[in-house]
């Protein structure tokens, strides 16, 4: 397995990506809104990536490649915008397993796309992470109604950015991953404009304790996300976002670990429900062996 390095990067943004959303839901719990909070985290991410402009390319912009580059950040933006909805309805440890159902969507859109071939391993790894979101993404003491508004917006997400991955697969390499995400995310950080209707109130009216979440949440996406961009052009969209998909067991571990540094709760759902999460967890496990060790 000569390419098996690789992927220890969607490994990684995977911990730090559960790790950024229980910073951000600390944020958005303490900004009583989540728009603020998405326009912070937006901002960081246009900035950072906007960076990438001064690195080389291997291949000279163009009106088609930025349209391309464009239309991932819209669909990305819009993905952003439904996450933070969902994490504001339910819990960490049942939201980020929920947008753990975007490897199917990329699987079933790579098919149906032509984007890839998608090999009888990876479906099994796709079929496990279903059942490991079943067991991951119910439980616990919330009212029904809250929880199934958190796993709808949860799967809409997951939808959007699926086929943020797919078309970005197919297009990033046409120009190269610099230039590529630098346009998308800067993309990402003008639509958040469009938020500021929705905030509960000004950006100054932010307490510390949301403005350092909203900053260091938003880095930790930045990081991630470059992680997550960089690893769908060398590994292709399917592989990594399975690999990707263990950002389920990290929300679990970390909410039972250190959720109570972070003002979360959930580990008081009891030993039940989050043992049949980590059960859940268990299935990613499972999922990321067999496309690690067959492909």
């Amino acid at each position: 397995m000569t390419d098996f390095s690789p992927r220890w990067i969607p490994l990684v943004s995977a911990a730090v990506y559960a790790l950024a959303v229980l910073v951000l839901k600390r944020a958005t719990k303490e900004a009583a809104d989540p728009w603020r909070v998405n326009f912070l985290v937006n901002g960081i991410l246009g900035v950072g990536f906007s960076l990438l402009w001064f690195l080389p390319s291997d291949h000279p912009a163009s009106g088609e490649n930025c349209g391309h580059a464009i239309i991932c950040g819209g669909f990305f933006f819009i993905g952003q915008v439904l996450t933070f909805l969902a994490l504001s309805r339910g819990d960490v440890s049942v939201a980020t397993p929920v947008l753990g159902t975007k490897v199917i969507f990329v699987a079933l859109l790579s098919a149906m796309m032509g984007v890839a071939q998608v090999s009888a391993e990876i479906w099994g790894a796709v079929g496990l992470t279903a059942l490991g979101m079943v067991l991951l993404g119910f439980g616990g003491r919330r009212k029904h109604a809250v929880a199934i508004g958190g796993i709808f917006y949860g799967c809409l997400a997951a939808g959007f950015f699926a086929l943020t991955d797919v078309l970005q697969q197919r297009w990033i390499n046409q120009w190269g991953f610099s230039h590529y995400a630098a346009t998308m995310f800067l993309t990402i950080g003008v639509l958040s404009l469009g938020l500021i209707p929705f905030f509960g109130g000004s950006l100054r009216e932010l307490s510390g304790v949301a403005w350092r979440g909203s900053l260091g949440g938003g880095l930790l996406l930045a990081i991630q996300a470059a992680g997550v961009t960089w690893s769908i052009g060398m590994l292709g969209a399917t592989i990594t976002n399975v690999l990707y998909n263990s950002r389920g067991i990290w929300s679990v571990l970390l909410v039972w670990a250190i959720g109570g540094w972070f003002g979360n709760a959930e580990r008081e759902h009891g030993v039940g429900v989050m043992g049949r999460r980590l059960g859940g967890a268990g299935m990613l496990l499972l999922a990321i062996v067999l496309v690690t060790w067959k492909n």
